[in-house]
């Protein structure tokens, strides 16, 4: 099991200090490393896929990523998935156990299906 530091935030509202502690001293346990894996590996065959359907003259189903897509070029989808991970690992800092770990699940489902709607469309041409 590792640890991962993540420090105290400071706060003033009001007058008044509030000391809000992102995640306090976290330990990473079994089931987020695991989470963790999913959601990496999912988010990288999300991009690998998107991308092989781009090159194929697909276009891209989601209008942010495709906004992204049009503005940034290829490597858009890339920035729209690095900036979704940076999201997802403020939450996970923030965030006690509990909701931390909804977070890691929500992103991993949503990116498994994803992954396995573009590996279907694929496997379709």
């Amino acid at each position: 099991m590792s640890l991962v530091r993540v420090p105290a935030r400071r706060m003033d509202f009001d007058g008044r200090e509030w000391v809000r502690r992102l995640g306090t001293e976290r330990r990473l346990s079994e089931s987020h490393t695991v989470l963790w894996t999913v959601v990496i590996l999912a988010s990288l065959f999300d991009v690998v896929t998107t991308m092989v359907g781009l090159d194929r003259g697909l276009g891209e189903g989601n209008a942010v990523a495709r906004a992204f897509i049009e503005t940034y070029g290829t490597p858009g989808i890339g920035l729209l998935k690095f900036s979704a991970l940076v999201v997802v690992v403020v939450s996970w800092a923030w965030f006690d156990d509990r909701r931390a770990t909804a977070v890691l699940v929500g992103f991993a489902i949503v990116s498994l299906v994803v992954v396995a709607i573009n590996a279907v469309t694929l496997a379709g041409l």
